[in-house]
């Protein structure tokens, strides 16, 4: 959600999450009034974030503790929040259409980026070809020229295409034969001296591992089934025949080591 200013069509704020829900807009409200200071009015949809059927909602209240009025749009009339529904269409169009997030914090970083784009860089025929931050930052050019030092001018590339990626190249010669390797996105090309492409394959199949060879028998595997079943006197084992006793000279049975 993003709340814009009506006169300039700047983005003051937005946020990002699973759902709209109510925290979502009233924390999102605040960042804008942080940063730019509280505005006379806020026009919102009948959102079940923005009002409720009955009593007061949590962002009405906000809204009347800071001093703020809140006007509320016609029900099933979009044209009142027309401003907003065109910055929907843009930001859908120019980015999210064609761009791929790997997860909700990466959207909320390139739809930021988007956004600096949208205030700074991209011209509005609404507002006679300027772009938002003109009309914004009319009466402070100083405040302006501070953020816009800050906003990248690759914006609309960092928001459609994330953080760019190291380039990779390799050229070289086996023999008479000169050769390039190249990166293309996730994609890794071999061109060869005459110009044919081919993409190489990274991944490889599956090594057979050969099986490893069996462990030595342990002592005790060596114990047949007999010498098992073989009746013994109390306290002899099997294994004496494999580890004999020693009798010390005290008489008393010691195992060799």
């Amino acid at each position: 959600m993003v709340f814009l200013d009506d006169h300039s069509r700047f983005i003051v704020s937005y946020g990002l999450a699973i759902s709209a829900t109510t925290e979502l807009v009233r924390e999102t409200l605040r960042q804008a009034i942080t940063n730019y200071g509280a505005p006379k009015e806020v026009l919102t949809d009948n959102g079940p974030q923005y009002v409720t059927w009955r009593g007061k909602s949590a962002f009405s209240k906000e809204c009347e503790a800071r001093g703020i009025r809140q006007i509320v749009a016609r029900p099933r009339h979009p044209q009142t929040l027309g401003k907003t529904e065109r910055f929907w269409g843009t930001l859908w169009r120019e980015l999210l259409e064609a761009a791929v997030f790997v997860d909700l914090n990466d959207a909320n970083a390139r739809v930021g980026h988007f956004i600096d784009h949208y205030n700074f860089h991209r011209p509005h025929q609404g507002i006679e070809g300027l772009v938002p931050a003109d009309r914004f930052f009319d009466a402070a050019p100083e405040v302006k020229a501070t953020l816009a030092a800050r906003v990248a001018s690759n914006a609309v590339e960092l928001a459609r295409d994330g953080e760019p990626k190291k380039p990779f190249y390799l050229t070289g010669q086996v023999g008479e034969r000169s050769f390039s390797v190249h990166a293309e996105g996730e994609r890794v090309f071999l061109v060869g001296d005459g110009g044919e492409k081919k993409e190489v394959e990274l991944t490889a199949g599956t090594p057979e591992v050969p099986l490893a060879e069996p462990s030595p028998e342990a002592p005790c595997a060596k114990l047949g089934r007999d010498d098992l079943d073989e009746p013994r006197p109390p306290g002899a084992s099997a294994l004496d025949r494999d580890f004999p006793l020693e009798i010390d000279r005290k008489g008393e049975e010691m195992s060799d080591d």
